[in-house]
């Protein structure tokens, strides 16, 4: 029995100790702080994601997140709560074109700056006469409006260390080259300045300190996260190697090898402070092949397979990272918004702009596009934002940073086979007379001399005023047929060549009804003169044949709405066009002209089907009284050139083929976009032509006219490249357009 006792306490006694000594050791397992570093890279750095997919997957608790650059994005993400797998989600549906470049839809875009931004291949600006190299490629807005609304649920977390998981990130003061820990502030802009990559983004303004990317001078922050009580470190590297001649294939890649220089240099050091070092095999890619982002992403989950020993001796028990449950939210309730920074820019232009009603609930995609409208103007080099949480509802704090450029050199160029060759120079001048106008000045070189010059006071949602003068002058060789239905003479002559000469002034207010409808009522006075060498008859003038030489008076108006993605290959939204002039005056028949007006009215719909568009375009014109003469009559024919009065294009037939006071013409256009840019175009047009089609009682049955065209067009930075071959039954040859650069 003595025995048994003792027995029983031996055994009671070597249990007691080794659950003691168990217990100890998970205690000290527990007492282990892991802390995980992400390196930048570029779209390198999505491979980060893979990385944090395993992590997640195995129950790793992280008790601390360093980034640099692309690695304090995801960082950032992922310290506010999101997962690998959600990270992996929501960066699929991301289009990393639009997000590094500064391209601004069309509809933050009012219609003076689409028409400025859809005219010219290059803008360059300048100050003392001196041209401006922009600092960066891009201003970086894209990425921190993504930003802002991924961190929307953090919004009120100024101190780092307070985020789910605790996160620092590293920028670089550009003004002493000194690397900055940001731990603290407005997260959104933090992570900004991180990822600010010298010349493709610009710097960020924090305080009083300019930052760039961190990764200038820290791309590996383990020491700083050491520092911060880590025990164990995870380090995750996506940066560069050095590359040999036969990969150094431009400028910008002997930058990023300049580099890189002292990023491996440095790693040097810092690897041996890593305990799980990850090193994802993405060699192959550089640091902007984000649309090979999950080829990216799966090297990083490859590459923390091959430490899964090591990552397994991490795991804590029962710990399984929480899905984030609202990723963010669409919404918030805005009780007021403040401006700050402007001195040019008054508070009722910006807001005028920005386009919110507050107080109110206020959606982040509003926000989004308010902050596109104050980008289109070009008035700001960098728009920052912040969501203030008050008792009462969110401040929306919008800081401004005005550009100091107030002038501009535009280059363009064309070709179409009506007004020919032609280079364009112009000058923009911003804030002449007031704060929110803008002068311009075209003058256009080539085989016809022409010019442009546009005025505009921008009155935000006010009425804008504006003054537009121009000369437009061309000669073309068209069918005879025209001049008899101008000028009403009978000639024996299949062809000649006409001079065409229109100057027009106008003023006018414009406002927008609702958000969409853009409403011009104007004035306007017009010069027409329409001659020709090519006949000698009794009406002749110093060995010219004149059709008109008149000035007319109106009063017009002008509605719009033009939702469309893309001015030449649009793939959806609506534009409706409508126009009406009453003329008033004239003064080549003053003593026996009669007022009339003229009223059209075009519709066009786009919708896509993946790579596939369908376009539709209908249009209607008719005059109301009698014009008296033909020179505002419809011409139809040919393809590429801008519109000059009642001059359109028709396929089939060559310029100015087809005439009369009434049409009713309908487009239809089969678009394939075969790869990026490049598109395959499938087109037929039919038309009813005819002067006062709609008083004859059987306008239904009136024959009309029909052609068809397959082209192939090329977006390029100059504007679009078409080549275009069309054909009519009724025409006994077809005709071939080319069509190069803007409108102009």
């Amino acid at each position: 029995m003595k025995m048994n006792r003792k027995v029983w306490f031996i055994i009671v006694f070597v249990f007691a100790q080794a659950t003691f000594a168990t217990a100890q050791q998970n205690q000290e397992i527990k007492k282990e702080k892991i802390g995980l570093v992400l390196s930048g890279g570029g779209a390198k750095g999505l491979a980060h994601i893979g990385t944090l997919k395993v992590i997640d997957s195995l129950g790793i608790k992280v008790d601390y997140i360093a980034g640099t650059s692309m690695g304090a994005i995801v960082g950032s993400l992922y310290a506010s709560g999101y997962t690998g797998k959600q990270l992996d989600s929501i960066f699929k549906t991301i289009n990393f074109d639009d997000i590094i470049s500064d391209d601004i839809p069309r509809e933050s875009k009012t219609y003076f700056e689409r028409k400025e931004n859809e005219r010219y291949g290059v803008t360059l600006p300048f100050k003392n006469f001196k041209i401006q190299v922009p600092n960066s490629l891009s201003k970086g807005q894209n990425i921190y409006n993504l930003l802002s609304r991924l961190l929307s649920h953090v919004k009120d977390v100024n101190d780092f260390s307070e985020l789910p998981i605790p996160f620092f990130c590293i920028a670089t003061d550009v003004e002493t080259g000194e690397g900055v820990k940001l731990d603290n502030g407005y997260l959104p802009r933090a992570v900004n300045a991180s990822g600010a990559l010298p010349s493709l983004f610009a710097p960020v303004e924090i305080g009083n300190r300019l930052f760039i990317d961190g990764g200038v001078t820290d791309n590996y922050p383990v020491e700083k996260l050491r520092a911060m009580g880590m025990d164990i470190i995870i380090g995750v590297d996506v940066q560069d190697e050095l590359k040999d001649r036969d990969h150094l294939n431009g400028a910008f890649d002997i930058l990023t090898q300049i580099s890189n220089y002292r990023t491996i240099s440095a790693m040097t050091n810092k690897k041996p402070l890593t305990d799980i070092y990850i090193d994802p095999d993405i060699e192959k890619y550089s640091v902007i092949s984000f649309d090979a982002g999950q080829q990216i992403i799966k090297e990083g989950e490859m590459a923390a397979f091959k430490k899964l020993d090591e990552l397994k001796a991490l795991v804590k028990i029962d710990y399984q990272r929480p899905n984030l449950s609202a990723i963010s939210s669409d919404s918030l309730y805005v009780v007021q918004v403040y401006i700050n920074g402007n001195e040019n820019y008054s508070r009722a232009y910006i807001n005028g702009r920005f386009k919110l009603e507050t107080p109110g609930n206020v959606a982040y995609t509003d926000i989004r596009d308010g902050i596109n409208n104050l980008q289109a103007t070009n008035n700001f080099s960098k728009i920052n934002y912040e969501i203030i949480n008050t008792p009462d509802g969110a401040l929306l704090e919008i800081g401004v940073i005005e550009t100091t450029v107030r002038n501009f050199l535009k280059l363009g160029v064309h070709y179409d086979e009506l007004l020919r060759s032609a280079a364009l120079v112009n000058l923009t001048r911003k804030n002449v007379l007031f704060d929110s106008d803008a002068a311009s000045a075209d003058v256009i070189l080539g085989d016809n001399v022409r010019y442009n010059f546009d005025y505009y006071i921008d009155k935000g949602k006010y009425w804008s005023i504006g003054m537009h003068s121009e000369f437009i002058q061309y000669e073309k060789q068209i069918d005879a047929r025209f001049v008899e239905q101008v000028a009403e003479i009978e000639i024996n002559v299949n062809t000649i060549d006409l001079d065409y000469n229109d100057w027009t002034q106008q003023l006018y207010l414009q406002t927008k009804l609702g958000n969409e409808f853009n409403f011009t009522v104007g004035l306007e006075h017009k010069s027409l003169r329409l001659f020709t060498e090519t006949l000698s008859t009794n009406i002749s003038e110093d060995s010219r044949t004149i059709f008109e030489n008149s000035t007319y008076s109106s009063l017009y108006t002008k509605v719009l709405y033009d939702t469309y993605d893309n001015l030449f290959f649009p793939s959806s939204g609506w534009k409706i066009d409508g126009d009406f002039h009453l003329y008033v005056y004239n003064s080549g028949i003053e003593n026996n002209f009669q007022e009339f007006s003229l009223a059209q009215v075009s519709i066009g719909h786009a919708k896509s089907f993946g790579n596939l568009s369908l376009r539709g375009d209908f249009l209607l014109g008719l005059p109301i009284g009698n014009p008296g003469n033909s020179s505002f009559d419809f011409f139809l024919g040919g393809y590429g050139a801008r519109r000059i009065n009642n001059i359109l294009p028709f396929y089939g037939y060559d310029f100015v083929s087809l005439s009369g006071n009434t049409v009713i013409r309908g487009l239809v256009e089969i678009d394939y976009e075969i790869f990026k840019n490049n598109h395959i175009i499938l087109s037929t047009n039919s038309v009813k032509i005819e002067d006062y089609l709609f008083e004859k009682s059987d306008w239904i049955s009136t024959d009309g006219f029909t052609g068809y065209a397959i082209g192939y067009g090329l977006e390029t930075f100059l504007g679009p490249l078409e080549l275009k071959y069309s054909f009519s039954p009724d025409q006994k040859q077809g005709e071939f357009y080319v069509n190069l650069g803007f409108q102009f």
